[in-house]
């Protein structure tokens, strides 16, 4: 899988605002558990109006979603704020990751049927 220059950005940027979100008080906790929502709506579907197969698409989105459940897991395990805006606990968290595996199995749907809706 080939990742450019805005799917790092794009990961920097989740990366950032979860370390924020879990080490850094001061912040509106709510406030960046929207911001962190918005990015996640915003990278699983960048690419799909963009030239790609479906099986980018769909390693783009299980790659994402691995990555970013896996920092919400070490930071929660190294220890956080009282009360971060992203964490289990959360339901924003929750329905970012019920959409992207919601796409995920979307995307499998459609390549298995041979379809492209996009």
């Amino acid at each position: 899988m080939n990742l450019n220059k805005i799917d790092y950005l794009l990961l920097i940027g989740i990366g950032v605002l979860l370390i924020i979100d879990h080490f850094v008080s001061g912040f509106s906790h709510n406030f960046l558990a929207w911001i962190f929502a918005g990015l996640i709506v915003y990278s699983l579907n960048y690419k799909k109006y963009k030239e790609g197969s479906l099986e980018q698409i769909r390693n783009w989105q299980v790659v994402s979603t691995l990555i970013i459940t896996g920092m919400v897991i070490i930071f929660s395990l190294i220890g956080t704020v009282n009360e971060p805006g992203v964490s289990f606990a959360s339901g924003i968290f929750w329905f970012a990751i019920l959409l992207s595996i919601f796409e995920i199995m979307y995307q499998t749907n459609q390549i298995k049927q041979g379809t492209d809706d996009r």
